[in-house]
């Protein structure tokens, strides 16, 4: 086999070498794209569920965690990318699930101070 054949074969070689580990990297990244959409719309549910005020701490480290993923994605590490992904959904999580508490907490406050001034009405209204 003349030479140029062997470099020619050896390019194409390559060639298919370099396609493939693309074709690979761009089927890596698309789950960790899934993640951080999955993040970003678990952070959404947070705040709409009241993290802000109620879990305010957990809400913001679920948004540190989704811009570290985003700067990992970035930086096609999409090993941290991921795992930073996955963190910033278990923070949201926490911080809706810490938010509803927080809500049913204050709910149930409220109604024992009504029921406590329903009692103290009907007792003045029965001394009377």
């Amino acid at each position: 086999m003349p030479e140029f054949q062997i470099i020619r074969c050896a390019r194409v070689i390559w060639v298919l070498g370099l396609l493939l580990m693309a074709g690979c990297a761009s089927q890596a990244i698309g789950p960790v794209k899934q993640n951080i959409s999955q993040a970003e719309t678990m952070i959404s549910r947070a705040v709409q569920s009241g993290a802000e005020e109620y879990a305010p701490l957990e809400l913001k480290l679920a948004e540190e965690k989704l811009q570290e993923a985003r700067a990992a994605l970035e930086a096609e590490e999409t090993d941290v990318a991921s795992q930073k992904a996955e963190e910033a959904m278990m923070k949201a999580k926490l911080a809706e699930a810490r938010a509803r508490t927080e809500k049913a907490r204050t709910r149930v406050r409220d109604e024992q101070k009504d029921v406590e001034l329903l009692r103290n009405e009907s007792g003045r209204t029965r001394s009377e």
